[in-house]
């Protein structure tokens, strides 16, 4: 249990500051994985369909239909992570149907939100640059905080533009990095006299930032800027999305911009865009 209680640390890291989940989601999916691992008594790579199967089978009758789905959403979850972040090698609950539950529209910033948080981080210190550039690189190139922990100097080509990145399941995608964010990061790299194969933002230790880290950063950023919204590392990203949605870009660029295999995953931003669109009409129209 010792790994698995490290591992659950990691991924409650991983749904706050990567997924954006509310405390209390997160919480709630941390307490049903523990219950199931305590329960199971088995290392994670030794538990097997049949494992899961016969969970659900003597958690009928005990729970009720919503807190049943809710242990279904974080067991997946859970092993979602797992697969992604390599601990798995296999999901012992692809076979497992997710229940229908209302579609999670993540917080996004406008781009004044976006303005206001950047020019509030002080430009006196070093770690203020660094966390200036960090915010640019999550915002203008729609990174997610795994990817920004893992850069390195020499995946960033400042002349032509382009920043190279390794994403889920170690797919690579070249994105582009605007010319803002190119020149924040140069003067970082400069100050701080960065080769070419050091890790490009690392923590005052001199190691890399964990998902945590990151988070913290953010958290202390956004509290200085007056922002009243639940914003974590991943909300860049979907600001990112948004805002090039508005702006006319095409959903498919899009997708490939934020590594997503599926299109029917960057479909959300749609449904956030028209949720932008109704808070306008309902704002300005005299009959909304």
């Amino acid at each position: 249990m010792i790994e698995s209680v490290g591992l659950i640390s990691e991924y409650q890291s991983f749904c706050s500051s990567e997924k954006g989940l509310a405390p209390k989601t997160v919480a709630a999916y941390t307490r049903d994985i523990s219950s199931f691992l305590s329960g199971i008594q088995k290392d994670i790579k030794q538990i097997g369909a049949k494992d899961i199967t016969e969970f659900f089978k003597s958690r009928r009758g005990k729970v009720g239909a919503r807190s049943l789905a809710r242990e279904i959403c974080a067991l997946k979850s859970f092993w979602k992570f797992l697969l992604e972040d390599g601990i798995a090698e296999r999901n012992p609950l692809a076979a497992v149907r997710t229940p229908h539950i209302e579609k999670y529209l993540p917080d996004v910033l406008t781009i004044e939100e976006v303005e206001k948080v950047i020019s509030s981080i002080p430009p006196s210190k070093t770690s203020s640059l660094r966390n200036r550039a960090m915010i640019e690189v999550l915002y203008g190139s729609g990174l997610r905080v795994s990817e920004l922990i893992n850069l390195r100097v020499k995946d960033i080509n400042l002349k032509v533009g382009f920043l190279k990145c390794l994403g889920k399941r170690s797919r690579e995608r070249i994105i582009p990095i605007g010319r803002i964010a190119r020149d924040i990061v140069a003067n970082y790299i400069s100050l701080k006299k960065l080769k070419e194969d050091d890790t490009l933002f690392t923590n005052p230790s001199g190691r890399k930032f964990s998902r945590m880290g990151v988070w913290k950063i953010i958290k202390k950023v956004i509290l200085g800027a007056g922002i009243k919204k639940n914003v974590t590392p991943h909300t860049f990203r979907h600001s990112f999305a948004t805002h090039l949605l508005q702006n006319g870009a095409d959903l498919r660029i899009i997708q490939e911009l934020l590594g997503h295999v599926q299109i029917s995953t960057t479909q959300i931003y749609t449904h956030l865009s028209h949720k932008r669109l109704k808070e306008i009409h309902r704002k300005y129209h005299p009959r909304a």
